[in-house]
């Protein structure tokens, strides 16, 4: 079903049904945009859960949970409605990139948008306006993409004293995952700032990314999503009974989460990475090294501070001034 996206009204429609639009949206180019949008529709009334997907078009771990939840949903069974966006920046998506072609724009940078800005300002501000602000919990599922190799892991507003942050916390320590990323501070732009300034709590996931989905992380995208449901009382209790258990130990790290805030790159050259993924570092310590191809060390990549490698340059080839790591402080105690 086609429909204008200024008409569009989250969770309209038949109880128990599940509906598939496409909305059409004008963004300043010679033609309309249209993506799509999935509808789950509870038998019974309750709460909104919306869930983006490829804000940066390069990141596909959360298109096949999207699709995968929209397929598995039953509406007989559910409380509330899913609102499920599988494209939400179609234009990076075409072309497998982070940013959109047609402006250079990275859209988890755009928001809240701009109604008579670039394209992707403008879709940005479709998603502000005409989805995340009528939503009751936003679920916004990202990972590393072409360029990063990310921790699997779920990121929240970690503030006790305010009704979002406590509500997010709640949910970030629903969905189940090993590491949680505790944001006091939430850089502007974003679609969880957007979020932030509308009262929705919310949610994100990273994972490893490189333009592959690893099974173990489609299992806990998916998972965790079910797990969110039944903390929002959309779903009733009873697990999937291919469910994995929740994990026993849990970390925390803390920081802002900002990637623009990564160390960088001093030479050119093809990057060897010695440090793991989540490995515990200390300041000092040896990260890896770039070298020249006749076998120099260019630069000897070190810690610059104690915490928790929570990403790491994924493609070898790499350029000065580009990402190369970011460490975030552990959190003890919590």
């Amino acid at each position: 079903m086609k429909l204008n996206v200024e008409q569009f009204e989250l969770g309209a429609g038949g109880r128990g049904t599940k509906i598939s639009l496409a909305l059409e949206a004008d963004i300043g180019l010679e033609q309309a945009l249209t993506f799509p949008v999935l509808q789950v529709i509870g038998a019974k009334e309750g709460r909104t859960l919306l869930i983006l997907s490829s804000v940066h078009g390069d990141e596909y771990e959360g298109v096949e949970t999207v699709l995968r939840v929209y397929a598995e949903l039953d509406p007989a069974l559910m409380t509330g409605t899913v609102v499920l966006v599988p494209l939400a920046n179609p234009l990076a998506y075409a072309v497998e990139s982070r940013i959109s072609p047609e402006d250079g724009v990275n859209m988890a940078r755009a928001f809240p948008g701009n109604p008579h800005g670039t394209p992707t300002e403008r879709i940005a501000d479709y998603l502000h306006r005409r989805f995340i602000a009528k939503a009751d919990f936003l679920l916004d599922l990202h990972s590393g993409g072409t360029h990063y190799a990310v921790c699997s892991l779920v990121g929240y507003y970690d503030n006790e004293q305010s009704e979002v942050g406590r509500s997010s916390r709640a949910a970030a320590e629903a969905f189940g995952a090993e590491l949680l990323w505790a944001h006091d501070r939430i850089a502007p732009g974003r679609t969880v700032s957007s979020a932030l300034d509308l009262g929705v709590p919310w949610l994100y996931t990273e994972a490893y990314g490189g333009k592959r989905i690893r099974r173990k992380d489609a299992e806990l995208f998916l998972a965790g999503t079910y797990r969110v449901m039944r903390h929002m009382g959309v779903l009733p209790q009873q697990a999937l009974a291919s469910e994995a258990e929740p994990p026993r130990r849990v970390r925390r790290i803390g920081g802002d989460g900002n990637f623009d805030g990564s160390e960088t790159a001093e030479e050119d050259g093809f990057f060897l990475p010695t440090a793991r993924l989540g490995d515990e570092l200390t300041a000092g310590q040896t990260i890896g090294s770039i070298r020249s191809l006749d076998g120099r060390e260019l630069q000897r990549v070190e810690a610059s501070r104690d915490g928790l490698l929570v990403m790491l340059r994924g493609t070898p080839t790499v350029k000065r001034g580009e990402a190369l790591f970011l460490i975030a402080p552990l959190l003890g105690g919590r």
